[in-house]
């Protein structure tokens, strides 16, 4: 420099020329390295940029194609079955924001696609096959590995690129067979939209991106911006799965040729001021490159700081935001983007935000926001609501006054499920600890360490009294040493004892106890804790003694029950057997007992079998066992009788005629007095009988023989009673049989008036046996009553009646008969008995006036009202009643006048003797005025002598029925009008 001056001041002319073509050299050669080193800056520059997009385009792609791999190990789990596929890929896909759709492709043909929106598009295709697929197939199949192909076109209308994943199952004989692919799609459009790829070109920037097709090497562009032309600047080249793509970037700006000339013309002009420009330049120089350096070190350590910060948040799972207080959309972290499940692309404001907040919580949420608008830090803890899914977030706020961005809040958004999930596992502990059952941890050595309240509440020991001690402070002394023995065997050998214990509580009492003991062993296996629990079981014994109690007794009286008095009968039997004595078993049975139940009530009835089991009681031995069998039967077994079987019969019959007498004395219940009698059968047993169901069957036979005898009677079992019980069995089976084989028949009475003429009939019902002919009504009549199937019966007795009363009534001439039909108590206590009768009546399409329902009076026993109401709803449809029997039974005129009869009927026990009876025709005369004064026809039966129909007549009864008139038959041949009965006999 100072040579230059020296040589300026002394050659002035010369100077100036060296040092203007010094400069213009100089300046040559400035512009010459300048051009050059921005060239270089830019290519650096360019190289950067490609790089980082590479990197993000690979990114994107690659956490799309992940999902492949979540869903071969699905296949893989399943073994090859796709039948859960659609709901786990439903689950999976919201996961993965970028895949548009997932195709399985068992054997290479696709046949299964999620979403279901995309229907049938894209199924049946054979990828090995096809020409658009089958080369990346093929690749993929080769390599065993996930392979990217495309962009191709879609068929729904757009471009995509496709992974496809080979699947390989093990096959039986060890090795890997090929399942099929599994294809994802990605839509490029939404790829490159989910980077920064399409900002280059605002940036001032062209791109391309290509990549060699596999098929033919040929170039496939991918993508590129707008007006690409020209070689690139820079190109870089990145590997995708079984592929690599390209990225080539250049600079849409050209040279400005002003500034590169102008560069000469400033050099020209500042040829004189050379030294200060070299000065200059040479400072601009070293500037520029120390900025750069700069820069380019900032720019790295920016990078790496943001990646590690993303890197912090993700795992702390901390995400970070900021929201203008001017209304402006949230900005916010990577992080906080995915806690609120939200595209980091999306804009976000609050109210977006609070729509995904449980509904309990917003209003924390909205008081939590207004407290950081005061200036105040707030935090909240609140709920995210997604689907079906919640998680829980913590959220730290706070207010800011920013230089540019004006008033914000900044806040960070913490998703503490996790946390919540073990803060709650550690209450329900501690709740469970504190539970029911008694819990009581020791060390090795069974010194207690801790125990919970239910440990105090059942062994009385408090935590001071207990924690120290060893766990023998509860021994009770009931258990010897081998017990403990045993236990701590099974403890070493299992880990694990279990069982039921008495242990002694800290007042002294024992008590049994369920106890569960556990070994807690270290890694290494030694045992370093015991955990038992254990709960008072005091109770359940009490309980479980009560309820075998009740299994094998009867609650009313406390007496055996069945159960327990078949157990002893054969455990008697057994014994007897061995002893060669004999046994006796009593069954006794109440007489009359229902009557007192229906008019006492059920109460009083239960007081009388409690008083009956205690009289029974007091002549019962010490070794014998009396049982109520069930209703008011009891059975008593009497053991240890005589070897001499005339000597125990005499001492049983002694015995039962006692319990006889004691049994008719009389009971007084609540101040009332009530009278009843008992039904016995006996029967001896010993070494000849086996079964205890056998010998109570039969002497329940024997008892029922008693009762048949009229009661109050003790009866031995004769084992020809079980050919009656045989028979009464065999007919029940052929009254069953002979209502389907329609074997009954309806036989016809008529009904007169004094002056000959018919009134109508009454229907008696016969039963045609096929092998023993007819049958009277009084051997299968009561026993239908007490099968009920004289239900069935009545019904169809009903409708063939009604069926001859409807032709009847298409002949003038007898349109105005009667028919009387019988209905028992059974029948007529259905609760569908007035609807079966007004079925009837519809059906045979007759006048219900000329249906005349025949009751008895035994209907009046039993719930009175019931009878009344359904009497008077069917005379509301014109059907007249007559009382059957009158005078027999119960004969109550309190109910009598109640009844909307229209009939009495004089029993035929009266008449059969009223010409030689004085209290017969006495009976019959005030039956006659009874219906007169109550506004009744009277009618009498059995009557058989011209006599009699005379004598009632001058009693003042005008209608009558009985052989007189014809015997009953199967077809009534009725005279004319008007006939005589002298004509009628004829």
């Amino acid at each position: 420099m100072s040579f230059l001056l020296n040589l300026l001041l002394k050659y002035p002319r010369i100077s100036t020329a060296m040092i203007f073509i010094i400069a213009l050299g100089a300046n040559i050669i400035w512009v010459a390295e300048l051009d050059q080193a921005e060239q270089s800056e830019q290519a650096a520059a360019l190289s950067e940029i490609a790089i980082m997009q590479s990197h993000a385009l690979e990114s994107r792609i690659r956490e799309n194609l992940a999902v492949s791999y979540a869903v071969a190990a699905h296949i893989k789990e399943k073994h090859g079955e796709a039948a859960q596929f659609q709901q786990f890929a439903n689950a999976l896909i919201p996961f993965y924001p970028g895949v548009a759709a997932i195709y399985l492709a068992p054997g290479g043909i696709t046949s299964v696609v999620i979403p279901k929106e995309r229907g049938e598009v894209g199924l049946g295709l054979n990828l090995l096959t096809n020409p658009k697929h089958e080369t990346e197939s093929r690749i993929a199949l080769q390599s065993g590995q996930l392979t990217l192909a495309g962009p191709l076109p879609l068929l729904v209308g757009k471009t995509g690129l496709i992974g496809r994943l080979p699947v390989f199952l093990p096959s039986e004989a060890g090795d890997a067979r090929f399942w099929g692919f599994i294809s994802v799609i990605i839509e490029m459009d939404k790829l490159i939209a989910s980077t920064e790829v399409p900002l280059l070109s605002q940036r001032g920037y062209e791109y391309q991106i290509w990549r060699r097709q596999p098929n033919d090497g040929e170039v496939q562009i991918i993508h590129r911006s707008e007006g690409y032309s020209g070689a690139p600047a820079v190109s870089h080249r990145f590997a995708l799965p079984n592929t690599e793509w390209y990225f080539d970037l250049k600079s849409a700006g050209k040279t400005n040729p002003i500034l590169h000339y102008g560069r000469y013309m400033v050099g020209l002009i500042l040829s004189l001021m050379l030294t200060i420009l070299i000065r200059m330049l040479a400072t601009n120089w070293g500037q520029k490159k120390q900025l750069h350096s700069l820069v380019k070190e900032r720019t790295r350590e920016l990078a790496e700081t943001e990646q590690d910060l993303k890197r912090a948040q993700a795992i702390s799972h901390t995400g970070n935001w900021s929201a203008p207080l001017s209304g402006a959309h949230f900005k916010g972290s990577e992080e906080a983007f995915r806690i609120w499940r939200l595209d980091p692309g999306i804009q976000v404001n609050k109210d977006i935000l609070l729509t995904k907040v449980h509904a309990d919580d917003r209003a924390k949420i909205t008081e939590c926001w207004q407290k950081a608008c005061a200036g105040q830090s707030a935090s909240a803890e609140y709920r995210l609501v997604f689907d079906e899914e919640t998680r829980w977030v913590h959220s730290e706020l706070t207010f800011e006054a920013h230089p540019t961005e004006g008033q914000r809040l900044i806040g960070t958004t913490q998703d503490i499920t996790s946390r919540k999930r073990v803060e709650n596992d550690l209450r329900i502990a501690a709740i469970a600890f504190e539970g029911q059952e008694g819990i009581v941890i020791t060390d090795e050595q069974r010194k207690i360490l801790r125990i919970n309240q239910a440990f105090t509440r059942i062994t009385g020991y408090s935590r001071g009294e207990a924690v120290g001690k060893t766990t023998s402070l509860l021994k009770s002394g009931i258990h010897g040493g081998s017990f403990y023995k045993d236990m701590a065997e099974q403890l070493d050998s299992k880990g694990v004892w279990q069982g039921e214990i008495w242990n002694r509580r800290k007042n002294g009492e024992i008590y049994p106890e369920w106890l569960t003991i556990t070994a807690i062993r270290s890694e290494s296996g030694d045992v370093v804790n015991y955990v038992g629990t254990m709960l008072d079981i005091t109770q359940r014994k009490a309980t479980e003694a009560k309820l075998e109690h009740l299994a094998y007794h009867d609650p009313l009286t406390g007496l055996a029950n069945r159960r327990l008095l078949l157990n002893r009968l054969q455990h008697a039997m057994v014994s007897n057997t061995r002893s060669n004595r004999f046994g006796a078993i009593l069954f006794l049975d109440l007489d009359n007992f229902k009557t007192i139940n229906d008019t006492s009530g059920h109460g009083k009835g239960d007081l009388i079998l409690q008083h009956v089991a205690k009289r029974l009681q007091a002549r019962t031995g010490k070794g014998d066992t009396l049982a109520r069998i069930g209703g008011d039967e009891f059975a008593l077994i009497i053991e240890d009788l005589s070897d001499q079987i005339r000597d125990s019969v005499i001492e049983v019959k002694s015995i039962a005629n006692q319990i006889l007498e004691e049994i008719k004395k009389p009971f007084t219940i609540e101040g009332q007095y009530f009278h009843t009698t008992a039904s016995l059968g006996i029967e001896l047993f010993g070494a000849s009988h086996t079964s205890a169901e056998e010998l109570l069957r039969q002497v329940e036979v024997a008892m029922y023989e008693a009762k048949s005898a009229g009661g109050d009677n003790a009866c031995f079992f004769d084992p020809a009673m079980l050919n009656i019980i045989a028979a009464r069995a065999e007919m029940e089976a052929d009254l069953r049989n002979g209502l389907r084989q329609h074997e009954f028949r309806l036989f016809y009475q008529a009904q007169v008036n004094s002056t000959g003429k018919w009134l109508g009939a009454e229907a008696l019902l016969r039963w045609q046996h096929p092998k023993k002919g007819m049958v009277s009504p009084a051997e299968f009549i009561p026993l239908a009553e007490e099968t009920g199937l004289i239900v069935p019966i009545g019904k169809w007795v009903l409708h063939q009646a009604c069926a001859q009363l409807a032709l009847w009534q298409t002949d003038p001439v007898y349109a105005s008969m009667t028919m009387s039909v019988n209905v028992s108590a059974k029948q007529f206590r259905q609760d569908d008995f007035v609807d079966t009768v007004l079925e009837a009546v519809t059906q045979h399409q007759i006048q219900p006036g000329s249906l005349k329902l025949e009751l008895t009076e035994s209907l009046l026993l039993d719930n009175v009202e019931q009878t009344i109401t359904r009497m008077h709803i069917l005379r509301s449809y014109g059907i007249c009643f007559s009382l059957d029997d009158f005078g027999t039974g119960y004969s109550s005129l309190a109910y009598l006048k109640r009844l909307p009869l229209q009939q009495l009927k004089i029993d035929q026990s009266f008449v059969r003797d009223i010409l030689v009876n004085p209290s017969d025709a006495a009976i019959v005369r005030t039956i006659i005025g009874l219906g007169k004064s109550l506004g009744l026809s009277v009618i009498a039966e059995g009557v058989e002598q011209e006599s009699q129909r005379s004598f009632l007549q001058t009693l003042d009864c005008h209608a009558y029925q009985g052989y007189l008139f014809g015997k009953p038959s199967a077809t009534l041949s009725l005279p004319q009008r008007g006939n005589s009965t002298a004509e009628l006999h004829a």
